[in-house]
């Protein structure tokens, strides 16, 4: 594996950590306020702003949503008014939602950081545990507002190399779906898949080789049906990222051996898997896969000079690292 793609995993991981969606995750782009507005205006939503409690319902929300502190009370505000606006400022207020509490991350990551707070984390932590949980197990009062807070603005709670983090909660995005457009109710479903198991862990995959595929699937399918989103580059960088593991895996685990430089059995079994289930007519994913396979079949699941090669030209590092 190069050094160029054993960096960009690495710097793949820290963007997850700090800043959104997954260890691999991904450094999204917060697109601006203006975007998203632009987006929703030109979307098919004929509804109009016509009635002054809805326009007062949106200046509310964002009066309430840049205030210190304020994700919490804006999202149950948002919580309880969403079904009385249109389509167009549900959807909008959502993405509003969304950046501001990718905005916050970075904060309240250098907040659970403290070596102290750390520290009593760690000494109250079980397994799997949430913030709701780990509140409950510690009778630190500042911390356990510090833990609360942290819940009520979004995010939800995992352990990565050693130490606890939060990251972005998109299952508590779940509750506003019936009520956005259809290309933001995908990105939510996507983006809560990956938070909810994270695809990786100090620097290995930790999730199967059907489900890898599977992901990134679903992902190629956002990119083909919603090409105008405003959440269009946050699933790109996604897939990028998803491409890498296909194709490379990560440090911990190579897609090929270190030292056999054979083709893990699991992937191999995995892939053909999946492209026994699946057509390839459509995808341009699937088809590069199925031409990689036709070719490591070639090399007998070993990599040569031939699938390097191939590799280097058709899935180049550099097209797919988020730098």
């Amino acid at each position: 594996m190069t050094s160029s793609f054993q960096s960009a995993t690495r710097k793949s991981m820290r963007t997850f950590i700090t800043a959104t969606a997954i260890l691999m995750l991904l450094q999204t782009a917060i697109a601006p306020l203006s975007g998203v507005a632009a987006a929703a205006s030109s979307s098919t939503d004929t509804n109009k702003v016509t009635t002054a409690s809805t326009t007062t319902i949106y200046k509310t929300f964002q009066s309430m949503l840049y205030k210190k502190n304020g994700l919490p009370a804006a999202d149950t505000y948002l919580e309880s008014h969403i079904d009385q606006v249109t389509t167009h400022h549900a959807t909008l207020m959502v993405l509003q939602l969304e950046n501001a509490r990718n905005k916050a991350l970075t904060a309240m990551t250098d907040r659970l950081l403290v070596p102290n707070v750390q520290d009593k984390m760690i000494k109250a932590y079980k397994l799997n545990d949430s913030f709701t949980q780990l509140m409950s197990r510690t009778n630190d009062t500042s911390l356990r507002a510090l833990l609360q807070q942290a819940r009520d603005s979004g995010y939800r709670l995992v352990m990565l190399e050693g130490s606890l983090y939060p990251i972005m909660n998109y299952m508590a995005f779940q509750k506003y779906i019936s009520y956005v457009k259809p290309d933001i109710k995908q990105y939510i479903n996507i983006m809560a898949v990956e938070t909810s198991n994270l695809a990786a862990d100090d620097g290995a995959l930790v999730i199967g080789y059907q489900e890898i595929l599977n992901r990134a699937l679903n992902q190629e399918r956002f990119l083909n049906e919603y090409p105008k989103s405003n959440r269009l580059q946050q699933v790109k960088n996604l897939m990028n990222n998803y491409t890498l593991y296909t194709f490379y895996g990560l440090n911990n685990t190579p897609l090929f051996d270190y030292e056999t430089n054979k083709m893990t059995a699991n992937a191999q079994k995995g892939y053909k898997a999946v492209l026994q289930r699946n057509s390839s007519e459509d995808s341009a994913f699937l088809t590069k896969l199925e031409k990689f396979m036709d070719i490591v079949t070639e090399a007998k699941f070993e990599k040569t000079a031939t699938v390097e090669k191939w590799l280097e030209q058709n899935v180049p590092v550099s097209d797919y690292a988020n730098y």
